[in-house]
């Protein structure tokens, strides 16, 4: 909100402007009317703390302003002559004085600082005493918003046992946080059977503060390819989520999306359990390089069904008899640095689980050793660098002697890099695979005897050893 002050009280800029008036007035016969008199006023603006230029350039004066939480934001006042907002510092000779006052903090510059740690409503005047000793007002409010937030509730992520049928309905319940006295707040109901259309199907708008029911059957009769659905093997899983759209007292409106849940249907069948596991060998390159062997076992250590497959990135399927604690053990056994990982899960009746991502690491770094320690000097020296996980990868390597980063050239896991020792040379070689495991932080020596040259290592580093 802009503020005036009255054109017979004005400042010193005014009082200069009359006198100026006064002595062209002596040569004619005009009158000066207070139309003449230039009108100063003052407003007061709240800009984000980063922002450089002046404020009415990108933003608007008020009495209201909104801020979130921990928003760092700049309080600002401004003035204008004629309506016409000016730089700050081309307003010194309008005022004698003035102060910028928020809560109990004040501050004799044209602005202040501030963020705030907790919701609530703020109070900020900005005053203003000119040269005749008159005083001007400006007031403003500052509304500290809380941060928006949905959190769903129920069912529980990945809830695979609601009946298909559905003949009760089932509840879907949630919670919004942060909607402030001054904010009102609607909510929309998205749910699909395909998460990736999930946002484009909205239900209805619903009440934000109590649960809805779902009501009518959740397995459908065909798939999206117009595929009858065999249910005895095939649930269905439904995705959904919240919306809100916050608005303040002034329009202002925020729209918040809640995580995606989803749930799924029992199957119709005679009570047996299907599981589906998917397996990656973690940044694997060559994942058709590799043979799975597993199994799964119960909890009283009896196996129940083997795994093999000779893709690292597989699904494995099975359909087995409901129970606790089943145990998936999987390794890779041609490439043995991933080693083995498991994971333990619950199987309903008549439920389909598919786990989370069963990942296979490699934790072990790669391998070095020189493919000869003796050389002829003007050879390249070579050594083998070896993984038998990710594998290693050749943008990675360096090679350093004494002060100089040599040239590499890394082919059929051997690199190649020149010898330009002189006498006695401390070799540096750095390698990682696609896991990021780095090579051992060990150094080479190469000693050159006329016509030949001898490698000796690995050596520890030990006090600052470069």
């Amino acid at each position: 909100m802009i503020h005036k002050i009255s054109p017979l009280s004005k400042s010193f800029f005014g009082l200069a402007f009359v006198t100026a008036s006064v002595i062209l007035s002596s040569c004619s016969d005009s009158e000066i009317s207070s139309s003449d008199i230039p009108e100063i006023s003052q407003a007061i603006f709240v800009v984000p703390e980063g922002y450089s230029y002046e404020p009415y350039k990108q933003h608007a004066p008020s009495s209201i302003f909104y801020v979130d939480v921990n928003e760092k934001v700049r309080v600002w006042g401004i003035y204008a002559i004629n309506d016409d907002f000016i730089p700050t510092d081309q307003s010194t000779d309008l005022y004698s004085s003035h102060r910028l006052v928020l809560d109990d903090k004040e501050s004799g510059a044209s602005y202040i600082y501030c963020s705030f740690d907790s919701p609530g409503v703020h109070d900020v005047y900005f005053e203003t005493i000119d040269h005749v000793g008159d005083t001007l007002r400006s007031y403003a409010n500052i509304y500290v918003g809380s941060p928006t937030s949905i959190l769903l509730q129920s069912p529980a992520n990945g809830y695979n046992q609601v009946d298909g049928k559905n003949p009760n309905g089932l509840e879907l319940s949630w919670q919004i946080y942060g909607v402030d006295s001054w904010e009102s707040s609607t909510c929309r109901l998205f749910a699909s059977y395909n998460v990736l259309e999930l946002w484009e199907s909205p239900l209805g708008v619903v009440d934000c503060t109590n649960p809805v029911e779902l009501i009518g059957e959740l397995d459908p009769d065909y798939n999206e390819n117009g595929k009858k659905i065999d249910h005895s093997t095939e649930n269905s899983t439904i995705y959904w989520g919240i919306q809100v759209i916050v608005k303040n007292e002034s329009g202002n409106e925020e729209r918040i999306r809640s995580d995606v849940f989803n749930f799924s249907t029992k199957l119709r069948n005679n009570g047996k359990a299907i599981i589906e596991v998917p397996i990656v060998s973690q940044f694997s390159q060559y994942p058709e390089k590799s043979k799975l062997t597993g199994a799964f076992i119960s909890a009283s250590g009896d196996t129940l069904s083997k795994i093999t497959a000779t893709n690292t990135n597989s699904i494995i399927q099975r359909t087995l008899q409901p129970q606790s604690n089943l145990k998936i053990v999987v390794c890779d056994t041609i490439r043995t640095e991933f080693g083995c990982s498991f994971m333990t899960v619950d199987l309903a009746p008549s439920t389909k689980t598919i786990t989370d991502t069963l990942f296979l690491q490699d934790v072990v770094k790669p391998n070095m050793l020189p493919v000869s320690t003796e050389i002829l000097t003007n050879d390249n020296i070579r050594f083998y660098i070896l993984d038998n996980g990710t594998g290693v990868n050749a943008s990675k390597i360096s090679a350093i002697m004494g002060r100089d980063t040599l040239q590499t050239n890394f082919e059929d896991n051997t690199l190649s890099i020149p010898n330009t020792c002189k006498s006695e040379c401390n070799l540096y070689i750095i390698a990682e695979d696609y896991a990021r495991n780095k090579t051992p932080d060990v150094y080479w020596k190469v000693s050159v005897q006329g016509k030949e040259s001898y490698i000796t290592g690995p050596f520890t580093k030990i006090g600052g050893e470069k």
